[in-house]
């Protein structure tokens, strides 16, 4: 049998759990002359010192987001009214929260808070005030420095037109934005230059900030255009369309005008003389009556024969000789009183005198002078005795052994020019008969002998005239002890004409007469 065991005895009970309880959150009294100052400034500052943290930083990020929206589209009403609707509901909920309550602050405490709630309040609106009249002094001295034509400087000044004078400003940021688009183009037109430039400047000038001298600055990129060598008919015409317009829209800008035309005058003294000469020529086929255009051009007028002969002389620089030989004839033509007419009268000559050796020497080059005769008014004389240099056309001097005397060396030591036609057959001399081949009579054939014939005409080339004409014919050695002949394969005998045989000294001898 086991002893009994007593049951055990339950645990006493765990005493009861104290679970801590979250304080119950309450708002912080505050005057609402003071909360409805805070949330003033649009930062939350009145639920701040309420101690509402969630709704002050509700109020922030409201405030910030607005802000920014109007910092990225200042132009947008809807943007601008919603913060003012933002603002006003913080106010007003501020002075719903506190109505009717009382700071537990002391007097001293409560007049504190008060000023550090509209000190704030105050300062955000001397800011905004300040970013206001900053705005404006920053669009007011970019519209003078752009009404000046200096778009740098305007542009410049519109750099600091920032992110807070959009919020606080928000008509001066759209005035901004017209002004650098109007800017942008001006700088991008004088950037340009030329004709592009010019193109770009009317589209600048179709803006309603543009500046009043941008027409006369047009026509000088045009001006600018035609010296460079654009088609000056278009160019001078758009530049002239342009100066009468800003007469008519601008009467005030006709002494500007002028200079503008005085300018241009100007510039052709120093332009390439040829270029000059182009724009003189279509100035002169105007037929203006305007004072501002015509007086300028008269009183250039003594430049014009100096940029004709320039331009000859250009010409003839660069070896551009019909060119130069045009201008030269027409200087000589128009101007037969100026002081440089017999400086160009010479000039001419030597051109003239180029040009007939350029032409000479092609001709000879090519063995065509013969059917083209022409002159070189430069080429030495033939006269008197002695060896005259010729040029033969026809016959190969080299090839029997000419003395080097009356050959030329050169179109420039040539005297006369020879043209040989020939050899051809000429009057019949003899037959003789000749042993050798297979012929109908036996082994022996007849030969018939020619004189050989050539034509001779001689021309000077100084003036391109026929100076001799002559035909020579040449005998040489008929019926020679043995004809001398080829075949091929078979032998048929001799040829039964030829002409007879001539030396060199015969040859010669033909030209005696030329240098004697």
């Amino acid at each position: 049998m086991y002893p009994e065991t007593e049951p055990p005895q339950p645990s006493p009970p765990l005493p009861p759990r104290l679970e801590r309880q979250p304080k119950p959150f309450v708002p912080r009294p505050v005057n609402p002359i003071t909360a409805v100052a805070g949330n003033a400034t649009a930062l939350g500052l009145g639920y701040i010192l309420m101690r509402r943290r969630r709704l002050a930083a509700t109020a922030i990020v409201g405030t910030v987001f607005l802000l920014f929206a109007l910092a990225t589209d200042p132009d947008n009403l809807p943007w601008r009214l919603l913060l003012g609707l933002w603002w006003l509901m913080m106010c007003l909920h501020a002075w719903h929260l506190t109505r009717g309550t009382r700071s537990e602050l002391p007097d001293s405490g409560r007049r504190r808070e008060r000023l550090v709630a509209i000190g704030a309040a105050g300062l955000v609106l001397l800011v905004a005030l300040g970013l206001r009249a900053d705005a404006w002094l920053i669009v007011r001295g970019a519209e003078n420095a752009h009404a000046a034509g200096d778009c740098d400087a305007a542009v410049d000044t519109m750099g600091r037109f920032g992110a807070g004078h959009r919020i606080a400003f928000g008509a001066k940021a759209a005035e901004v934005k017209e002004q650098r688009e109007a800017c942008d183009l001006l700088i991008e037109a004088r950037a340009e230059g030329g004709a592009a430039g010019a193109a770009i400047m009317a589209e600048y000038m179709n803006e309603a900030e543009a500046w009043d001298g941008a027409g006369l600055e047009r026509a000088a990129m045009l001006f600018d255009a035609a010296l460079d060598g654009g088609d000056i008919d278009d160019t001078l015409k758009l530049g002239f369309e342009q100066l009468t317009d800003t007469l008519e829209t601008h009467p005030g800008q006709a002494d500007r005008v002028r200079e503008a035309v005085e300018q241009l005058m100007t510039v052709l003294d120093a332009a390439l003389p040829c270029d000059a000469l182009g724009i003189d020529d279509w100035l002169r086929g105007q037929a203006w009556e305007t004072p501002e255009f015509t007086e300028p051009v008269t009183a250039a007028a003594a430049s014009v024969p100096v940029h004709l002969l320039g331009c000859a002389r250009d010409h003839a620089t660069a070896s551009n000789l019909s060119g130069a030989q045009a201008a030269y004839q027409r200087f000589i033509a128009e101007y037969p009183e100026h002081a440089d007419f017999q400086a160009a009268t010479d000039e001419l000559y030597a051109v003239d005198s180029r040009i007939e050796f350029d032409h000479v020497q092609e001709l000879l080059t090519a063995d065509e002078y013969c059917q083209a005769p022409a002159p070189w008014r430069d080429a030495p004389a033939f006269e008197g005795s002695g060896s005259h240099p010729m040029w033969m056309i026809g016959l190969d001097p080299d090839a029997y052994d000419f003395p080097a005397e009356w050959i030329s060396g050169s179109v420039t030591e040539t005297e006369l020019v020879v043209c040989v036609d020939g050899p051809e057959r000429g009057k019949f001399l003899e037959s003789c008969y000749y042993e050798g081949g297979i012929s109908a009579f036996g082994n022996y054939t007849e030969v018939s002998f020619y004189a050989t014939r050539i034509k001779v005409k001689v021309f000077e080339l100084r003036t391109g005239k026929q100076v001799d004409s002559y035909t020579e014919e040449f005998k040489g050695d008929p019926c020679p002890k043995t004809l001398e002949y080829e075949y091929y394969y078979v032998d048929h005998g001799p040829p039964s004409e030829v002409e007879a045989e001539v030396s060199d000294s015969q040859v010669r001898g033909a030209f005696d007469r030329l240098h004697s």
